[in-house]
């Protein structure tokens, strides 16, 4: 066709002011045009007689970021932006009862620093198939526009005043998990016309066993109570005013700052609540977040420090004696990754430490097991293991290898051990304190009052007794 067209203007007597061009639409169609472009307006100058003007070359585009509602939602919490610069999975997930358990590293910016010990608050996204149901409830598409505006007497941590998408704002702004409150659930009931659902919801605010019962052990959210009585009539706006505000998640950082200053790693596994129905488990909003973070993404996170007590001593020959379950490794990690390079930078022996773990069988979850076998072979750490699903024998749970190795506990009890307790608080915590009372107990000869006083003096005056517990 344009040769055509070329032909029959000519044929026409038309006046030819610059050569046809050809470009092959398989080759580099739009470099061809660009070539005889470039001939174009001087072409048109000469025969016409006018001086022209060719176009600016380059962009004429200006781009000016101001920060947006990411910034100030960073500025409020006092957090910046590191990235994932390593992922990887420590559980062999094809073995029976595998939870996935990630080892992940963060480059920190510039002036971000920790010490072994410290946590990492990390601000995360409420999981995509949540936020769909939230949008879907109020009829709202994942890229509809709002603007959310307030009474100026009124303090909200929520983007006022700049536009934004319905997605983006339930994703990272607010707690969509959370149990609902009673005084929420009343709120839902004097908004519902419709009298059964009115009556239901309204039990769960006079009987508080009720509440207890169907709304916190099965952690009811707002959401999932609105899923589940459609007749409510609560706006979006009221919606967003139930909710509190999405706050950073703490996790022990484990590594020390002694391997790479800017850099600090996590252990996290993949957390599972108990939901509705009572055979349903829901994600752990951080945990799921993280386990779905690439290499290369940025996350907005910050230093907290450990209390004092919660530190490896400073003194790297004061024994310690060290007691987790699962990721309770991580600050204990971070401790003998601290003596490891203490002792390399100065030549001197670590003090004698033993690491009680419990995890589920050798070859399963074993987390670090590698590294920690190169930490005793260089006389850092002594590992005790305890497995609670291995048909091999031996103790199940870290309190029952404690009683079982009480000679080496005593051993360094003597010596002036640290102690230090890091899982979960209801049931393995309370275990391991009731062992050390045991311990004190029956191989010191003394009474059950004496074992408490000794226990209670570690944990207090003297604070050579830590836990560090999550539920």
């Amino acid at each position: 066709m344009p040769r055509l067209i070329d032909e029959s203007l000519a044929r026409a007597g038309g006046a030819r002011i610059l050569e046809r061009g050809e470009a092959d639409a398989r080759g580099d169609f739009f470099g061809g045009f660009e070539d005889w472009y470039a001939g174009f307006w001087n072409a048109v100058e000469n025969r016409f007689h006018r001086a022209t003007r060719a176009p600016a070359a380059g962009t004429t585009l200006e781009v000016e970021f101001t920060g947006g509602v990411l910034g100030q939602l960073l500025r409020s919490h006092g957090l910046v932006l590191g990235t994932l610069t390593a992922s990887r999975e420590l559980v062999d997930l094809a073995k029976p009862g595998g939870r996935s358990t990630k080892h992940l590293e963060f480059a920190l910016p510039e002036g971000l620093t920790y010490c072994a010990g410290d946590y990492l608050e990390v601000l995360p996204l409420n999981p995509a198939d949540v936020v769909h149901r939230a949008l879907t409830r109020f009829g709202l598409a994942g890229d509809d526009q709002l603007v959310i505006r307030r009474d100026p007497r009124t303090d909200s941590r929520l983007p006022i005043g700049v536009p934004m998408r319905a997605g983006d704002l339930l994703s990272g702004y607010v707690e969509l998990s959370q149990p609902a409150t009673r005084r929420q659930v009343g709120e839902l009931a004097a908004a519902t016309p419709c009298v059964p659902e009115r009556r239901r919801l309204q039990t769960l605010v006079d009987d508080v066993d009720e509440y207890a019962r169907r709304v916190l052990d099965h952690r009811r959210s707002v959401l999932d109570l609105l899923l589940e009585n459609p007749a409510v009539q609560v706006p979006f706006a009221a919606f967003l005013r139930m909710l509190a505000p999405l706050t950073p998640r703490q996790y022990s950082i484990s590594s020390s700052a002694r391997c790479r200053k800017d850099h600090a790693t996590l252990t996290v596994t993949a957390l599972r609540e108990r939901g509705h129905p009572p055979a349903a488990f829901r994600k752990g909003v951080c945990s799921a977040y993280l386990m779905e973070v690439q290499v290369g993404d940025r996350v907005a996170l910050g230093v907290k420090p450990a209390t004092q007590a919660f530190q490896p001593p400073a003194d790297s020959s004061t024994p310690m004696i060290l007691v987790c379950a699962g990721s309770g490794i991580a600050p204990f990690r971070g401790f003998l990754q601290d003596r490891a390079l203490q002792a390399e930078e100065t030549g001197l022996k670590a003090g004698p430490a033993l690491l009680f773990f419990g995890c589920r069988a050798p070859d399963t979850d074993f987390l670090y097991r590698t590294e920690l076998a190169s930490w005793e072979e260089q006389g850092v750490v002594e590992v005790l293991p305890a497995y609670s699903r291995y048909s091999g024998g031996g103790p199940r749970y870290v309190q029952d290898r404690l009683w079982a190795d009480r000679a080496r506990v005593v051993e360094l009890m003597d010596q002036g051990a640290r102690f230090y307790v890091c899982g979960d608080g209801p049931r393995m915590a309370s275990a391991v304190r009731a062992v050390f009372l045991r311990i004190h107990r029956e191989e010191r000869g003394g009474t059950g009052e004496e074992a408490a006083a000794w226990l209670e003096d570690l944990e207090g005056k003297s604070g050579r007794y830590v836990t560090e517990v999550f539920r």
